[in-house]
């Protein structure tokens, strides 16, 4: 068995010790194969209206109940959550993108290069993230593509600083002063050595800002800056929720609960993640 393969079982072990991380991966690909196959696991078009059979309480015949309109919330939820894990991925790759080219050239170069970088970064970071998604999303528009570049602009910043302090602890390494030696260019240095050894701690950042981005793009929805009816999506379910709070528990408690539960699953697979990918961690 190689080295490679032995530390990636080691990981593998580490992960696993972690029970609470191991329930919280299964709860996500558990949704991912809801979102994925929604259309196919409920017998209800999620747009379908049936007022005749409208605010029912969960049943057997529609597991979580029915919305103002008659259309079956479990459904819904499903197909919201294929919307809200597509905007968060779409969100996130683009902002992780960005922010490993930002951040490893502002590490590995230093000097003035960093300093412009990094300035730029401040100012993003000054500015609170839901205000500035909001800001974007606004003047954008709505949907979901437009919401997911609000949301990546605002992500970028955090990452790209994370991912520096680890190239400048990275660059000063003897196996990047040997390929230095033998004349490999800069950009190989980057793309091929350093920033592939300085992921480790990425990954979890990653796996901890999806499910924020999915609380954000709710938060958008929820404030009609996000994903519009009559596609589904957990915030503006909630939006519609509100004004039945008090007599139709079903309509706001399970979107709630859909978001509670996916923000906590990606965050004990964070917590998994971190455990092992760091050698630090022991357990």
């Amino acid at each position: 068995m190689s080295k490679r393969q032995t530390q990636s079982s080691l990981r593998i072990q580490r992960f696993c010790k972690n029970k609470a991380a191991v329930v919280g991966t299964i709860f996500i690909v558990l949704l991912i194969f809801g979102a994925i196959f929604a259309d196919h696991l409920t017998p209800y078009a999620y747009d379908k209206q049936d007022l005749a059979g409208a605010f029912q309480y969960p049943s057997w015949q529609h597991l979580l109940g029915t919305d103002q309109y008659g259309r079956d919330i479990f459904t819904r939820i499903l197909r919201g959550g294929r919307v809200s894990l597509l905007g968060s991925v779409m969100a996130v790759a683009g902002s992780t993108v960005v922010a490993v080219i930002l951040g490893a050239i502002a590490g590995y170069f230093g000097g003035r290069v960093d300093n412009v970088i990094m300035r730029v970064m401040d100012v993003f970071i000054s500015i609170p993230g839901l205000l500035l998604s909001m800001t974007v999303s606004a003047a954008l528009g709505t949907g979901l593509v437009n919401t997911a570049i609000a949301l990546g602009i605002s992500s970028v910043a955090p990452l790209a600083r994370q991912l520096r302090s680890s190239v400048m602890l990275m660059k000063d390494q003897e196996f990047i002063e040997a390929s230095k030696a033998f004349g490999a260019s800069n950009a190989n240095i980057i793309f091929h050595h350093v920033v592939p050894n300085t992921l480790a701690p990425l990954i979890v950042q990653i796996s901890l800002r999806l499910g924020d981005t999915i609380v954000a793009i709710a938060g958008l929805s929820f404030l009609g800056l996000g994903v519009q009816p009559p596609t589904p999506e957990w915030g503006n379910m909630l939006a519609d929720g509100q004004k039945y709070i008090r007599e139709f528990w079903p309509m706001i408690t399970f979107p709630g609960l859909a978001i509670m539960l996916t923000m906590l699953g990606f965050n004990l697979m964070g917590d998994g993640l971190r455990d092992a990918l760091d050698p630090r961690m022991k357990r």
